[in-house]
């Protein structure tokens, strides 16, 4: 029965992802804002969730200005979801006619491509990360992080879809392969910034406290592989912007114990990612619960 179900599952999102298997790029973007601009009116929860994570981001916004935000971010999620479902099509002509990386990130990257170093490439739920998977394969030797979806058709799917342009993907389970990889130069993607429960540790972000992945950093730790920060964020007219910033190599001199060189790397990626949501505030991914896990409130025992 359960068989069933997961195939009755993936028909139903095979026919919603098949219009952006053949459509054109451009009606693509179209048609996502199309379907976005539809859920917003019935979206009820997940509007509610964007206000309230939008309120202790920006406190100083009144209610409409708070309201005209999260309008603005459903209008980019059509643009995100367009761009996740099509990014499997991408091609190198695409890039030549759509992707923007300015003078300073391009130089960032041929320096790094220089030095012939593992990197991790760190980015969020922010701008349209789906398209970074897939110029990850055309233009650097790239790898993945993969979360395996439990219905396996659809997982199948995705999976198929990720690796469409070369990109390999690693199980979130198998840590060993990601170390093995950046030991032979590979640039390896974690959208770290996810609610990490009792896995992370707390760091500031957005005025609150947010439970985060340290995955990064131990990584950047164990492997030497060199740190860099991507945005790519959706621009005018299809465009796609690439901004990068270098966070080094984890430098272990830097504080007397392991534990305090990760805190200290995870804050800076986390501090990296809030400058450029502050920037770009309708491209983060407001509707999903970050800030989930607090810290516990401390008793004092007299």
């Amino acid at each position: 029965m359960k068989y069933i179900g997961y195939l009755l599952s993936f028909i139903i999102v095979y026919l919603f992802y098949f219009p952006f298997k053949i459509l054109p790029y451009r009606w693509c973007l179209t048609y996502g804002m199309f379907l976005t601009n539809l859920i917003y009116k019935f979206d009820k929860k997940h509007r509610k969730v964007a206000a309230e994570n939008i309120r202790f981001a920006f406190p100083d916004y009144s209610e409409i200005q708070i309201l005209d935000l999260v309008k603005a971010h459903y209008r980019h999620l059509g643009i995100l979801l367009a761009h996740t479902l099509w990014a499997p099509r991408m091609t190198r002509a695409w890039l030549d006619e759509y992707l923007v990386v300015d003078e300073n990130s391009l130089k960032i990257e041929e320096e790094t491509k220089k030095q012939g170093v593992g990197v991790i490439l760190i980015s969020g739920h922010f701008g349209t990360w789906e398209i970074l998977v897939q110029f990850l394969g055309i233009r650097m030797k790239g790898g993945g992080i993969y979360k395996k979806v439990r219905n396996p058709f659809v997982d199948t799917l995705l999976k198929r879809m990720r690796s469409k342009n070369g990109v390999v993907l690693v199980p979130v389970q198998e840590s060993t392969q990601v170390i093995k990889l950046l030991k032979q130069g590979y640039w390896i993607g974690f959208g770290a910034d996810q609610n990490a429960g009792k896995a992370g540790i707390f760091v500031p972000f957005m005025n609150r406290q947010a439970s985060t992945f340290v995955g990064p950093a131990l990584m950047a730790y164990l492997t030497g592989a060199k740190m860099l920060y991507y945005s790519v964020l959706a621009g005018e007219n299809g465009k796609v912007i690439v901004r990068v910033k270098d966070l080094g190599f984890a430098d272990k001199k830097l504080y007397p114990t392991k534990d305090e060189v990760i805190r200290h790397y995870t804050e800076l990626w986390t501090k990296t990612l809030e400058e450029e949501v502050k920037l770009f505030p309708e491209q983060y991914f407001w509707v999903h619960r970050r800030w989930r896990t607090q810290p516990q409130p401390q008793v004092d025992v007299k």
